[in-house]
């Protein structure tokens, strides 16, 4: 089952502590990963986040060390000795947030806003691998089996064999099209299907939501992927041809300017930043999709305008902690674009779509549209929570016109 990290906690009282706690850390072997995040306040931070984690590269322990910039991740692996002189690299870097997974366990630090760290140690259920046959049964793609679109985007090596380095990718596309499972083909019919993916960056998930389609359902589909950066669209473009779909393409575009020849089917929006992701959902319901997958990446306006109101009733406690604060806008959100996604006919499902372990990003909305829109029961809770907090989420302002028109027929 393995062991939760040995090291005590209870005596960071310092920075100066807990980076000694960090660095006497990443060598236990009952390590998951650490993760730096957030800014402190006023100081300039070329990473959104860094994440470091054990990896086994040629028969040799390695620490892969990633570094995501907001847009894109910058990913490298050292051996032991290398890690000392990368760590005080981070160290010096003005970070206000940090995560120590072990197994079974959780360490968090942060940085008040009077600067004082604050610790805390609590126990997460420990997740152990069940390599029973069933376990093979759930996933999509199995590895040990040659998959030519997976080599083609560098998961799997020439022999079938899954990378060390993109494991975690490889358990977030099964999980990605286990959740396609339970939808397609019954909710779309046998085809054709038309769907855009926005935001879709280096497009693995893409790939595999073309593949299971078509490959493994037999399902003519037209599949678009979206980005703003060219470089991207043309790699995608370029393996795509290689591969022989021509029914997957590739288009430069924000998700605000993009227009679809034709309305899509599906919508698909993983870890969009912000808005991107509310432009992407309106996209969606503009559409008429039947269904959309959208996966929230950074969470930031709704959190800035709350910041500019006085909390309500007994909230005053948490607008007073930071971390409590933006985790509170985070679930907001998600919460406004739910049930906003409701009022507009669709059935909406939050769902964890892959482990904590292999990324952070692991919250999915599916959204299969079912009903009329207009259900009193889901626009009332959609007012309620609108009325309390006495905000208006961006989503809604971008659907102005369709929600004022629904709302306004409400006896």
């Amino acid at each position: 089952m393995g062991r939760k990290i040995v090291l005590s906690a209870d005596d960071i009282v310092f920075l100066s502590d807990l980076y000694q706690f960090i660095g006497a850390a990443i060598f236990d072997p009952a390590l998951v990963k650490i993760v730096f995040s957030g800014r402190q306040k006023g100081q300039p931070l070329p990473w959104q986040r860094i994440t470091i984690r054990p990896v086994w590269l040629r028969d040799r322990q390695h620490w892969q060390f990633s570094y995501f910039d907001g847009r894109q991740d910058f990913t490298k692996n050292y051996i032991e000795t290398e890690i000392p002189a990368r760590l005080d690299e981070i160290f010096a870097l003005p970070f206000r947030n940090w995560m120590i997974r072990g197994v079974g366990e959780i360490i968090e630090a942060r940085l008040s806003k009077r600067g004082q760290l604050l610790v805390s140690r609590r126990a997460e259920p420990t997740v152990i691998p069940n390599l029973a046959h069933d376990r093979a049964k759930k996933a999509i793609l199995t590895e040990g089996v040659d998959i030519p679109y997976l080599r083609a985007i560098g998961i799997q090596t020439a022999d079938g064999r899954v990378k060390v380095a993109m494991r975690d990718k490889f358990t977030q596309i099964n999980a990605f099209l286990r959740l396609l499972a339970d939808v397609t083909p019954d909710a779309l019919g046998q085809g054709p299907i038309r769907a855009v993916d926005f935001g879709c960056g280096r497009a693995y998930l893409t790939f595999a939501a073309y593949h299971y389609w078509t490959e493994l359902c037999g399902i003519e589909t037209h599949l678009t992927g979206v980005d703003r950066r060219t470089d991207l669209v043309e790699q995608n473009s370029r393996i795509a041809a290689a591969l022989g779909w021509e029914q997957l393409s590739f288009v430069q575009s924000s998700i605000q300017e993009y227009k679809s020849p034709l309305p899509p089917d599906i919508v698909i929006a993983l870890h969009a930043c912000d808005t991107a992701t509310d432009d992407a959902l309106a996209q969606g319901i503009r559409s008429g999709s039947r269904l959309i997958l959208a996966a929230p990446c950074c969470h930031h306006d709704l959190q800035t305008r709350l910041a500019k109101l006085p909390p309500p009733g007994a909230f005053g406690a948490i607008w007073r902690d930071g971390l409590f604060f933006e985790r509170l806008a985070d679930v907001l959100t998600d919460t406004f674009r739910t049930l906003i996604l409701r009022l507009l006919g669709y059935h909406v499902d939050v769902i964890e779509f892959v482990a904590p372990e292999h990324t952070l990003k692991n919250v999915l909305l599916r959204a299969v549209k079912t009903a009329e829109p207009g259900q009193p029961k889901a626009v009332r809770n959609y007012l309620e929570l609108q009325d309390f907090w006495s905000v208006e989420p961006y989503l809604a302002q971008l659907l102005r016109g369709e929600l004022a028109a629904i709302i306004n027929k409400q006896p």
